[in-house]
């Protein structure tokens, strides 16, 4: 558990980290995003119900039940290394009289650090160990899990000893489904993206140092056309390793999906590729499979890239409706 032997924590979502050193305080300043409403109420379609009555035909009962599908896709791309890391958790059918949860994590470890794959992978170890001691537990704050596991896995890779002077570091984003509720994180530049029809929302920051220097243009201080021309505009401002983090975006209030949504987490191997209009035609093709869309999302932003090296990864969450036929 995390916490020194000698110091108590009253908090039990806490001791869902299991690694060495202690969890930072949980008083921690981070951005907590309100945009699950704001989502909401930027997407349009009817409420998706929980279970629909069962439709007796011949033999056969026939029912249809809310399903909440899970599926990943990486490449190296260029590189010789693979620095990305995903998982997510198996699908699974939900539950009229229990919480039925599922996670979806993405890290993109630093290339300009020593051993970003170490730490891509150690983000996403301590975090599932995490989600598996809460999945099943009635009644979970999400948010707060999110927000002490990013605490916890920063100091666990800002503490990796140092290779030439560098530090390691990795970025992540992390959606848990909750039923038909939506909770995210996010730490970097990785994104979440939610698709609804022909709508597509990003609903994570890039947090790299244009975010300030947006916010120099938005009191004044310079113009957007100085901004965009900073070099360092895309250089990280927060990251899994940098040491006491605080720049996150948790939306506390859950994103409530519909039928037919797809969340998708990806490294910026995608999105600093392909633009939103093609990512939107692959994930609405009706003619392939959900999977075969992850794949080829993550192939043609590695055929397209030939400005950089650098690996790619998407996990996909959908939620939807599935048939159920049994003998009766």
């Amino acid at each position: 558990m995390f916490g020194r032997k000698k110091e108590a924590k009253k908090n039990e979502t806490e001791g869902h980290f299991m690694q060495s050193g202690a969890i930072a305080n949980s008083g921690m300043t981070s951005h907590s995003m309100q945009s699950g409403s704001g989502a909401n109420a930027r997407m349009t379609g009817r409420p998706a119900g929980m279970h629909s009555p069962e439709v007796q035909a011949s033999h056969h009962v026939v029912r249809t039940v809310p399903e909440l599908i899970t599926l990943s896709y990486t490449d190296t791309g260029n590189r010789k290394y693979q620095q990305d890391a995903v998982y997510v958790s198996p699908g699974k059918k939900l539950s009229a009289n229990k919480k039925t949860r599922v996670l979806a994590v993405v890290c993109d470890g630093m290339g300009g650090m020593a051993d970003g794959g170490k730490a891509s992978r150690t983000g996403i170890e301590m975090l599932k160990k995490g989600f598996q001691k809460i999945e099943k537990e009635p009644n979970v704050n999400i948010p707060l899990f999110f927000r002490q596991g990013i605490k916890a896995i920063d100091r666990t890779i800002h503490d990796f000893p140092k290779e030439g002077g560098k530090g390691s570091g990795t970025t992540m984003v992390a959606v848990i489904a909750e039923d038909n509720k939506l909770y995210w994180a996010s730490v970097g530049d990785s994104r979440i993206y939610i698709l609804r029809s022909n709508e597509m929302i990003q609903v994570t920051r890039d947090h790299n140092y244009m975010l300030r220097l947006q916010e120099m243009v938005n009191s004044g201080q310079m113009s957007l056309q100085e901004a965009q021309a900073k070099k360092q505009k895309e250089a990280l401002i927060s990251f899994l390793g940098i040491g006491n983090v605080s720049l996150m975006d948790v939306n506390d209030t859950p994103f409530e999906m519909q039928y037919g949504d797809v969340v998708m987490l990806c490294s910026d191997g995608i999105t600093k590729t392909l633009p939103d209009g093609q990512i939107k035609e692959i994930i609405n093709n009706p003619n392939v499979s959900m999977q075969k869309k992850a794949e080829n999302l993550v192939m043609a932003a590695v055929r397209q890239n030939t400005h950089s090296q650098d690996n790619t990864s998407v996990a996909i969450l959908q939620y939807k409706e599935t048939t159920i036929t049994r003998e009766r």
